[in-house]
């Protein structure tokens, strides 16, 4: 492969595009991107207001042609010539071709099932297609010369001045052995092997029935069980699929998946150094999850539920919440199949909502322009059905980037209940809680409980930040000390199935109404607010949740309004304003109720989307007495009998009204000494509003125990 002389070039190469292109940037949430290079016209750069090109393949065979990959360089060093993204493509299945030529023996390298044959492609690319001699098959990550190909890769595409890299690691041998038949190529094997002789002492692995770990052999070991091919697949969806070392198995083919790709990041970053690197890994399902910290962004490739009665889908929710529980950026596209359907429904505009949820949560939903749809079809959706949506988030970048969910409910999800139903959107249970959080605009945040291989958990501080902690039947797998996070934590901890008693518990909670009942199954409200500066406006995106499938377009509802309890954000509301993709933003007017509450009348809201941007009082001289959230507090808190004041006679503070969370007074009074008697309260949660002389006011949650 003459990597020498190749490392000498792309070096030079590098340090010349160094001084042409742009810096790597962060990703930012209200980054657009589109999904593949087709739609990229300088007519729709302008229309979409991109950002730049997320799939960004290289040729699609014949890599090692120094005339293909210069052909493909000098289109990406126009593409980028104008501070534009190119997200350089890194592949494992699309990239076979260049994997037959790299390799000194390629069908080592393809995933075996249980009686030795590979695990082909057959239609799911390229058409089940031949070269060189070699049939298009599913790779096993396994084996040295698996890193050599993707450093190789990573060189080739270093020699272009791409802006980001992203490999699209999905298809590896962590999917294959529970979807289609295992991986029992000799690299897996010998692999296994080691990894079980490194695991268990010689006594364990006796009990586990290997007698010589040195000619230990995994596929032999189970047709030696008497296990068949039909078998195996029958049993291997779950983990715990009553197959002998199958749990071993998985974990062995994720670590070994991990091992590969934090090597390569390692290499990556000798020949560019800092560049933000992403790959297609699935938070919510965690057999192929890549662990590395060295990931600043996630790509995701899932599937996304079509049905026009709820739309857009709540299971995609999983992934989004998921990714901001990590911190991390999701740069997200559906599966072919969910635009087949809307293509054979010509409903594109139907995934208008679909985007608006995405982002609404923190994720990109790269650009539906051209869209493949299977096999090697693409359907143009036309740019007049999704433009303004694009460029409504570029026009209010704002209100996207370093926004975070504003959130009172914590949501314990086990990722090893997902491992057991072998799906890629999470378990059952998982989809169903979320179900019923959404569709009553309960705002949660996702905390990840991790399988018994990486228990990783929340701390129990963090659990603490939350009125509420829910979860449901799926927390039988937690390990020991994850459960006991959970029972040491101070907040209410509340199975789904008890859900009745989670409104009790909450001190706030935004309801979407129409004619002055709650109508929160047919819009979301999502509070976000920034990370980073205090003083930006609060966010509430409202998600219409119901589709006209005969015209194409979102429903329309009728006299709307959203009320907003005072405790949902720090400081008090002075103005808002509606802005929607291709309408004209629309100041609202709001009411505002004893306990500080906010009702804003929207009217008619026929959008896929709105964004309330919700202006505060943060406007402080240094020379006053600053009276705030921040200075006024309440101790002991929870409480039994007696509750204090902070900083009560320094701020001047006069009177008080305690409110339960339906915004009903209890008790009121003024503020005379340290101490408020709070013992005719039942136990619960209160809401507390404290007043000064000067006016000023605050609203602070009380917890009765």
């Amino acid at each position: 492969m003459e990597r020498k002389l190749l490392l000498c070039v792309m070096v030079f190469c590098f340090v010349l595009h160094s001084l042409l292109a742009q810096t790597n940037g962060s990703i930012e949430k209200s980054t657009v991107l589109f999904t593949q290079e087709s739609g990229a016209t300088p007519f729709n750069y302008d229309k979409y207001k991109a950002d730049g090109i997320f799939w960004g393949f290289m040729p699609n065979a014949s890599i090692e042609s120094d005339a293909a990959i210069n052909d493909w360089v000098a289109k990406v060093e126009n593409r980028t010539s104008d501070g534009k993204y190119y997200f350089g493509r890194g592949e494992f299945d699309w990239g076979w071709k260049w994997m037959i030529d790299f390799m000194d023996n390629p069908a080592s390298y393809w995933a075996k099932d249980l009686n030795g044959n590979d695990i082909h492609w057959g239609n799911a690319a390229d058409n089940g297609g031949t070269y060189n001699g070699q049939v298009h098959s599913w790779m096993s990550h396994q084996g040295p010369e698996f890193l050599e190909w993707l450093k190789y890769q990573a060189d080739r595409m270093s020699l272009a001045p791409v802006s980001h890299m992203m490999f699209d690691s999905q298809t590896s041998a962590t999917r294959t052995l529970h979807w289609l038949g295992g991986d029992f190529s000799v690299h897996s094997m010998n692999g296994f092997r080691e990894y079980m002789r490194n695991k268990y002492s010689a006594q364990e692995l006796m009990n586990l029935g290997i007698n010589n770990i040195n000619n230990f052999n995994y596929r032999q070991f189970l047709l030696n069980n008497g296990f068949t091919l039909q078998m195996y697949r029958n049993r291997a969806n779950s983990i715990n699929g009553n197959i002998p070392l199958y749990k071993d198995f998985v974990y062995f083919q994720r670590q070994s998946l991990n091992d590969v790709m934090e090597q390569l990041f390692e290499y990556i970053d000798t020949i560019r150094p800092g560049i933000e690197i992403g790959a297609t890994t699935n938070v919510v399902e965690p057999r192929g999850y890549v662990f590395s910290d060295r990931l600043t962004y996630l790509a995701g490739e899932y599937g996304h539920p079509h049905d026009v009665a709820t739309s857009p889908s709540i299971e995609p929710l999983l992934h989004y919440k998921a990714a901001e529980a990590l911190n991390k950026d999701l740069i997200y596209f559906p599966y072919p199949d969910a635009f087949q359907a809307l293509n054979e429904r010509n409903s594109p505009r139907q995934a208008r909502a679909w985007i608006a949820q995405a982002y609404a949560t923190g994720s990109i939903f790269t650009i539906p322009g051209r869209v493949w749809v299977g096999g090697s079809t693409t359907w143009d959706t036309g740019w007049e059905n999704f433009a303004d949506v694009y460029e409504f988030i570029h026009n209010h970048s704002e209100l996207f980037d370093d926004y975070k969910a504003v959130s009172n409910v914590a949501l314990v999800y086990s990722v090893y209940a997902s491992l057991l139903e072998g799906g890629m959107a999470g378990s059952a249970k998982a989809r169903e809680t979320l179900e019923y959080l959404v569709t009553r605009n309960i705002s949660f945040d996702l905390k990840i409980f991790g399988d018994p291989d990486r228990p990783v958990a929340p701390t129990v501080s963090e659990l603490e930040q939350y009125d509420v902690v829910v979860h449901n039947s799926d927390v039988q797998y937690l390990t020991t000390a994850q459960n006991q996070i959970l029972n040491t934590s101070s907040s209410n901890v509340i199975p789904i199935a008890n859900a009745s008693d989670i409104m009790g518990n909450l001190s706030w909670k935004i309801n979407v109404l129409r004619n002055d009942e709650w109508v929160n199954n047919l819009i979301s409200a999502l509070p976000r607010m920034s990370s980073e500066d205090s003083s930006a406006p609060y966010a509430l995106h409202l998600i219409n949740r119901k589709y006209n499938a005969a015209e194409d377009t979102a429903q329309t509802h009728n006299n709307i309004s959203v009320k907003i309890p005072a405790a949902v954000f720090p400081n008090s509301i002075v103005e808002a304003s509606l802005h929607m993709p291709g309408k004209p933003s629309v100041d609202l007017s709001f009411q505002t109720d004893g306990s500080g509450a906010i009702t804003l009348d929207i009217g008619t809201f026929n959008s896929c989307w709105g964004l309330i941007e919700l202006k505060h009082d943060n406007i402080l001289s240094t020379e006053d007495i600053i009276f705030d959230s921040e200075t006024v507090s309440l101790y002991p808190n929870p409480v039994n009998t007696y509750v204090n004041i902070t900083n009560a006679r320094s701020l001047d503070v006069s009177s008080f009204e305690i409110y339960s969370v339906q915004g009903k007074l209890i008790i009121s009074g003024q503020y005379e000494s340290n101490s408020i008697d709070i013992s005719t309260l039942t136990k619960g949660i209160y809401l507390v509003k404290i007043n000064s002389n000067l006016g000023d006011s605050v609203i602070k949650k009380l917890i009765k125990n």
